[in-house]
């Protein structure tokens, strides 16, 4: 019996709303089905302010742009996260300074971003691994203090909580990813999300080529033209019907993949000491994103080359960015090692986990993982 990794389907309207989009004759970006999928968002989240975008990729670029991130900046952000949060920020001109995550959280914290701050400081790219947004109020606040811009790579995130409150709401921006990978997906696209008015009116400008394109369309202006940078961040509304379909059904999507990982996390119990889950305090609520957990590095290798033989598609996740050819080459690796990402990075083992997996499936999955820990 296999079981892939991740398996894409279709939960609810997404096929009805693909060809009343391609009847529509509006293919392009900003069409109903992309307004529908926006007011869908802020009425679920309590944002006041929501843009589709091309991909996550894209959120993160907009947010250094319109932060005027730029040559001689420094952006603390994790080492243990995706290439595009780093990206972003190189592309700026501006040089990514990695810190340590913690190590129950897998999130950076203030405690582990606050020695790195200098007067080139102008940012804060923080990740919410596996939708846990742990350490998120410490970082605002520090941020505020220091009048930084913080950008929340949320790309694993859509609706995970804090607080009983659904990610997303920021006087900054936040960042989430629909690709093919995610809870809730259109194969690729992406969101941000922010409360701040003065943000939203540069985004708007930013993922309209630099244009002021969305006023004339609006009828607040005769003409427009172009006004500040930009590129062609819109996304088309064929996407967003298909995205539309998957966040109409976000509650169950959610729901479905939080008992799988809550079966995987109790199934695999006895193995206490031997694997590490990610630690969440109380008011963190995920989403069921990743069924993630570590173990010794030196068995890791050995484990999984076992799972996959069994049918079992297990994978590892981020090699640390400070470790990087690139980070190397271009002189963004730290002065000192950073322990908790490598412990965690070289550890770490994702187990299959998608909406339509069936009770059988999970199960499955353990008595494998069990087997194989038991041999090892």
């Amino acid at each position: 019996m296999t079981i892939p990794f991740n398996k894409m389907s279709v939960v609810g309207n997404e096929e009805k709303y693909l060809l009343e989009a391609l009847h529509s004759g509006k293919w392009c970006g900003r069409g109903p089905k992309t307004i529908a999928l926006e007011n869908l968002l802020k009425e679920i989240c309590k944002v006041k302010y929501v843009f589709f975008v091309t991909s996550c990729t894209s959120a993160l670029e907009i947010s250094c742009l319109i932060s005027n991130i730029g040559p001689g900046d420094e952006v603390i952000m994790p080492s243990f996260g995706f290439v595009s949060a780093a990206n972003a920020v190189v592309l700026r001109g501006a040089k990514p300074i990695f810190a340590d995550v913690e190590l129950d959280s897998w999130n950076l914290s203030a405690r582990t971003v606050a020695p790195l701050l200098t007067t080139k400081t102008k940012a804060i790219l923080t990740v919410h691994y596996a939708g846990s947004s742990a350490g998120i109020e410490d970082l605002r606040e520090l941020c505020k203090q220091n009048k930084l811009f913080l950008i929340e790579d949320a790309a694993q995130s859509l609706g995970a909580k804090r607080s009983g409150k659904f990610i997303g709401p920021t006087p900054w921006t936040t960042c989430f990813s629909l690709h093919e990978t995610k809870n809730i997906s259109s194969g690729e696209g992406g969101l941000l999300m922010t409360d701040s008015e003065e943000i939203a009116s540069k985004v708007e400008i930013q993922i309209e080529k630099g244009t002021n394109r969305q006023k004339f369309f609006r009828g607040e202006i005769d003409k427009y033209t172009w006004v500040d940078r930009g590129s062609s961040y819109i996304a088309s509304d064929l996407l967003a019907a298909v995205a539309l379909g998957q966040v109409e059904k976000l509650k169950e999507i959610t729901s479905k993949r939080k008992s799988f990982y809550e079966r995987y996390k109790n199934g695999l119990a006895e193995f206490e000491g031997k694997i590490t889950w990610q630690k969440t305090t109380s008011d963190v609520e995920t989403n069921g994103h990743v069924a993630a957990f570590t173990v010794d590095p030196q068995v890791r290798a050995k484990l999984i080359s076992q799972l996959k033989e069994k049918g079992i598609g297990v994978t590892f996740h981020y090699v640390p960015l400070h470790d990087a050819p690139f980070a190397k080459e271009n002189g963004f690796s730290p002065t000192k090692d950073l322990p908790n990402t490598r412990l965690i990075s070289e550890g770490l083992i994702r187990l299959p986990i998608y909406y339509s997996m069936t009770e059988h499936d999970v199960e499955h999955v353990l008595q494998t993982v069990r087997s194989v820990i038991n041999k090892i």
